[in-house]
């Protein structure tokens, strides 16, 4: 008998949620250079290839996401106040307490 797709998860926001991830990773990495900007503040897509020598940030963060990083975006205002769209997104790394 096929095991069920639909596992019953916990509410959203639970422990099981946070668990940390079950790899290491090399600081001097792209992976690891986007994980140290983010622990130190929320930064978007376009802020961390500014930052860091990365040719794609968003696929940087889903690969870390799929590593069990518990990374999630928030929205901010717009830094360029004259820009069409008045908010960006910015990922944030969620620490486990």
């Amino acid at each position: 008998m096929a095991a069920p797709f639909n596992k019953k998860r916990g509410p959203e926001g639970s422990r099981a949620d946070h668990t940390k991830p079950s790899c290491k990773i090399n600081p001097n990495t792209q992976q690891g250079m986007v994980l140290e900007v983010l622990r130190q503040h929320p930064a978007s897509a376009f802020e961390l290839q500014h930052l860091l020598p990365l040719a794609d940030a968003r696929a940087v963060v889903r690969d870390l996401k799929k590593k069990g990083f518990p990374i999630d975006t928030v929205e901010a205002p717009n830094p360029n106040q004259n820009a069409r769209c008045k908010t960006i997104k910015r990922y944030r790394l969620i620490e486990a307490q």
